[in-house]
């Protein structure tokens, strides 16, 4: 990701240290200082347990102050803080991003965390007395690791042919700051997930001439609210119903709130949220613009040229920008030496048995992600706490 939009979001002295490790021995570290990993931390430390949790950049929360400068949560407030330390209520139901950034920073410090900065892990392997972390600095020995990295380690960039000859802007979402500079140009936003969808109304706000959207296929969509209810807020709620009761209530309601689609280019939804335990699409703004004329969806691209892109119809079509929305992969190959533990995608398998290794952040729900930080880390530290107390 882009390091020049980061900004210092720095933890106090007490809480929070650069670098410097040398080989020691520890129980626990956690790899990563985002809303899981820290959430974990917070957890075992109300256990008794000292975590060490290890962080690559300079500050907590940098991950969120280098999105796009839209973006805010699309989950709220009081369903987006984390263990003990709730989001303060002077904030406004959903958050933004750099908001959120200095939450984080300052939860290290209200929960005590010991965090190591400037502290990125190259390799996680296993030893005599567990595992053995390689970074910068050194190693260190733990008997417990919690790999919390995410989802969204290492962007994705499709291997698009001719992308090398294109004489436009070719931008992963991940560096995609604003729609300003690209006032007046051609644009075109690759994938419609939430990134590329947010991302395709920033462009039209911005002032963009015109703002495309290549869709392969189409998701779920839902309005941030449903007659004034937050939708994250139905998710929870309906959640211990049958999933595949859940996807086709929630098909009506969409259906109901946003209208039919199609007529504006978008096919029919091809999964559904709760059966596939992802989050939709949420909704804000790319509604009325797509209905508006202001976005226009586009076939899938399956190649690039000089003067822009070759679409699934076989037309070509001009433009001077395009922003691949086209996710992220873990990283967690390169990572970690337990293959055993990591599915085809390389995702952690959630039946892995690999001892002393654990995962958290990496499922997806349509109750949110940080609802769900907060929620598993209980029990996740409880697994980890009752591991370390086995195998003492």
């Amino acid at each position: 990701m882009a390091q020049s939009r980061s900004s210092s979001i720095s933890c106090s002295r007490r809480t929070c240290s650069p670098g410097g490790v040398t080989t020691s021995r520890t129980d626990v570290i956690v790899v990563g200082a985002g809303a899981s990993g820290l959430s974990v931390a917070a957890v075992l430390a109300r256990r008794g347990r000292h975590a060490i949790v290890l962080e690559r950049d300079d500050s907590v929360g940098t991950t969120w102050v280098r999105r796009y400068d839209r973006l805010c949560l699309h989950t709220t407030r009081r369903f987006s803080g984390l263990p003990f330390h709730p989001l303060p209520r002077s904030h406004p139901r959903y958050v933004p991003k750099d908001l959120y950034a200095r939450y984080l920073a300052d939860y290290v410090r209200q929960a005590g965390l010991d965090v190591r900065l400037d502290s990125r892990v190259e390799r996680v392997q296993r030893s005599a007395s567990g595992w053995r972390l390689t970074t910068a600095g050194g190693e260190l020995e733990t008997r417990a690791v919690v790999i919390a990295t995410g989802r969204h380690s290492i962007p994705q960039l499709p291997d698009w042919p001719g992308a090398d000859d294109y004489a436009g802007r070719l931008l992963h979402s991940s560096d995609y700051a604003t729609g300003a500079e690209f006032a007046g140009k051609q644009t075109l936003v690759v994938g419609i997930g939430n990134s590329g969808a947010e991302i395709a109304v920033d462009l039209v706000e911005q002032g963009a001439a015109s703002v495309s959207i290549a869709v392969r296929s189409r998701p779920p969509i839902t309005s941030r609210e449903i007659g004034g209810i937050p939708v994250q807020l139905l998710g929870i709620a309906l959640h211990p119903l049958p999933a595949s009761l859940v996807d086709r209530l929630g098909k009506v309601m969409r259906r109901h709130a946003t209208g039919d689609l199609r007529r504006f280019g978008l096919g029919r939804e091809e999964w559904g949220p709760f059966v596939e335990r992802r989050p939709p699409v949420i909704d804000v703004g790319f509604i009325r613009e797509l209905k508006a004329g202001a976005i226009k969806v586009l076939p899938a691209v399956v190649s690039l040229t000089p003067r822009g892109v070759v679409t699934a119809d076989g037309n070509e079509r001009p433009f001077d920008l395009v922003v691949a929305a086209t996710g992220f992969t873990t990283g967690l190959e390169r990572l970690l030496d337990a293959p055993e533990a990591l599915d085809e995608r390389g995702y952690p398998r959630p039946d892995h048995a690999t001892a002393g290794l654990f995962f958290a952040g990496y499922s997806e729900t349509p109750r949110g992600q940080l609802f769900e930080a907060n929620r598993s880390s209980r029990n996740l530290a409880a697994t980890i706490d009752d591991y370390l107390g086995r195998t003492a």
